[in-house]
């Protein structure tokens, strides 16, 4: 799989997501600073349908912490799906956390704007 940049420099992957209702593919920045797996616009989590399936604590970079609702997206990542939990944002961008990738190794390379995403295998 492999990411590419926007015109304003921003890391980005095209995924597909899924509810009750819709799915889509989407360009998400990819957010090295945010360690959960997806965050969604409003808007889109309304189009797709999607379930709430809890409530968790959300820590903030500038440390707030606040409770979010979360919700369930399938995800197909190279053919692979996977149910994962999102939290909601008023913003218009889909951001896609390190969690997401956890069995990947990823590599991005600003300078060269070039981004290597690869399953990991065994152990």
């Amino acid at each position: 799989m492999v990411g590419y940049f926007d015109e304003k420099g921003d890391p980005k992957i095209k995924i597909i997501i899924g509810g009750r209702r819709n799915s889509a593919e989407i360009d998400a920045i990819f957010d090295t600073g945010c360690s959960g797996y997806l965050v969604l616009p409003i808007l889109k989590a309304i189009q797709l349908g999607l379930e709430l399936v809890g409530v968790e604590p959300v820590k903030y970079a500038d440390g707030r912490i606040t409770n979010q609702f979360v919700f369930g997206v399938l995800v197909d990542i190279d053919g692979e799906q996977k149910i994962v939990p999102a939290t909601l944002t008023w913003s218009e961008e889909t951001l896609v956390g390190i969690s997401l990738f956890k069995d990947y190794s990823v590599e991005i390379d600003f300078k060269n704007k070039e981004i290597k995403i690869q399953k990991v295998t065994g152990e």
